[in-house]
């Protein structure tokens, strides 16, 4: 039974994603009652390389709380903090706690060759990860390869959850959510991996104690607390990656739901109960015991319109939404005139798990206009989502019956109404685009008693905007979903000796904009 009648307890909820570190104010009837933002640079010194400052994590998470508490009328009924994040990223630190070198993001690629050499089947089992750039573990493998006195003297390698509750207490901990999309854990038990570890090149004492999400970490500390204006024993709650947080703020607790990240890179994720590995997804640890959160994954997400409108759009937006190109692409009948995209700008993810695959458009003739190929772009996306989303339903052996979408690119009337036409079934799209951080606040609010059970307490915090159903469209998408699925299989060879012409070669630093770079959640 809840007990968030009354005005009850506030939580703040951090969300340190890709591009920004966010924090929330929530009561326990899932109001937000303060916000803030705080941006973060990310840098690219190399083709395919991203990274940033680890102590900037901690810089935008103050900034991003203080401001959050400038509005909130009575901070003496805050009780907990709790942090979501970027996953996969992590920073290698010295015996003082000062990072050796720039922490490595999730969508750094240059890990590519150890991927495909030490990502054996075996690896995949064991973390639940097919092998791919995206996880930490095959990043620690290129470090141990091509900067062996990194890992040798690095005394903490920490995720970005890791690096903060530190911040804020003192501990090296981190939850066992939060560390598992390094591909570092069993799966099947929660726990660190001998074998994996012996693969990172890493031993037990170098990372973070783990514990479940949702435990009590301790109290902020004094001085932080007194930084932000908070009285004594302000709890820290062990929280999760901002994709399963996600789901948490989409109220997705069973496997007859899922929620649809569209942020920089699309994901479906949804709870499975039981461990069952397979390329079809990969395997997270849940905030639920005894389940597994499974996630199909695919970069290119926002990143291509973004980068659409960047190159081919109006430039004094900078890659912005543009509300014309849409209304343009929008009059553009479906199907985009027989023009089809496979969107593997970033490779290709599930179930393909490709790093030499690329983007491709096929069908051009002289009547296709810029709306075309914008159009196209976002049916291309569609149509691999809904490929993915049928391989999940197939290796997990359970259908999804309820979507539930959420970040920039659900804030798009006309990519949400393609997507329902896709997968012919609703597209129920979130009221908050701070699904992760509300997702956070669930559990910050469970560990500290405002409500008895965590699916009590995403059902209360959980709020959905707008319903968009499957229109006329859906024939018409069935016959080029046909053609869709051979596209891959069909060029697969061809992209694959392009990608063996490509010259590795390595360029000087370049900051990364934020509108190349986008948060997932």
């Amino acid at each position: 039974m809840s007990r968030a009648q009354g005005s009850g307890p506030l939580v703040i909820a951090v969300d340190c994603s890709t591009t920004a570190a966010k924090a929330l104010v929530v009561n326990a009837r899932g109001s937000v009652v303060g916000t803030g933002a705080q941006q973060l640079r990310t840098f690219s010194p190399g083709p395919h390389r991203f990274e940033q400052h680890a102590p900037d994590w901690w810089a935008a998470t103050d900034g991003a709380v203080r401001t959050a508490l400038s509005t909130t009328p009575d901070r003496s009924r805050v009780t907990a903090v709790c942090v979501t994040h970027q996953r996969e990223s992590f920073v290698c630190l010295d015996g003082e706690g000062r990072p050796l070198r720039p922490a490595m993001l999730w969508m750094d690629g240059r890990a590519e060759a150890q991927a495909q050499r030490v990502g054996t089947q075996r690896v995949e089992q064991l973390s639940g990860k097919p092998a791919d750039i995206t996880p930490g573990l095959y990043k620690l493998a290129w470090l141990g390869e091509h900067e062996p006195a990194t890992l040798a003297a690095a005394r903490r390698v920490v995720d970005v959850h890791g690096y903060l509750v530190h911040a804020m207490t003192g501990r090296w901990v981190s939850s066992t959510s939060s560390v598992d999309p390094l591909a570092l854990l069993d799966v099947s038990t929660g726990e660190y991996s001998e074998e994996l570890l012996a693969v990172a090149g890493l031993t037990r004492e170098q990372l973070p104690e783990l514990v479940p999400s949702g435990t009590l970490l301790g109290p902020l500390r004094p001085d932080v607390a007194a930084s932000w204006g908070l009285g004594a024993g302000v709890q820290v709650v062990a929280g999760l990656g901002d994709g399963q947080a996600a789901g948490l703020g989409l109220d997705v607790t069973d496997p007859t739901s899922a929620y649809l990240v569209m942020g920089t890179a699309v994901v479906i994720g949804s709870e499975s109960t039981g461990y069952r590995p397979s390329r079809a997804y990969r395997s997270m640890v849940s905030a639920f015991p005894g389940h597994v959160t499974v996630e199909t994954f695919n970069s290119a997400g926002t990143y291509l319109p973004t980068w659409f409108r960047r190159e081919f759009g109006r430039p004094e937006l900078h890659g912005s939404p543009d509300p014309e190109l849409e209304e343009q692409a929008a009059a553009v009948a479906p199907g985009s005139d027989r023009l089809v995209t496979l969107p593997y700008w970033n490779a290709a993810q599930t179930p393909h798990w490709d790093g030499r695959a690329s983007g491709l458009t096929v069908g051009w003739r002289g009547s296709h206009t810029r709306a075309h190929f914008y159009r196209s772009l976002l049916e291309g996306i569609a149509f691999e989502l809904r490929l993915q989303l049928e391989g999940l339903e197939q290796a997990r052996g359970e259908d999804v019956e309820v979507i539930r979408a959420m970040g920039g690119g659900a804030r798009s009337a006309l990519w949400t109404q393609i997507l329902a036409d896709v997968f012919a079934r609703p597209i129920q799209v979130g009221a908050s685009g701070e699904a992760s951080a509300l997702g956070a606040a669930a559990v910050a609010l469970t560990a500290t008693g405002s409500y008895d059970s965590l699916r009590a307490a995403t059902h209360a915090l959980a709020r959905i905007d707008d319903t968009v159903k499957p229109g006329a469209n859906t024939s018409r998408y069935a016959d080029l979903l046909a053609v869709y699925r051979r596209l891959y299989a069909e060029t697969r060879d061809v992209m694959h000796a392009l990608h063996e012409l490509t010259p590795r070669t390595e360029r000087g630093t370049e900051e990364a904009t934020h509108d190349e770079i986008r948060g997932r959640a």
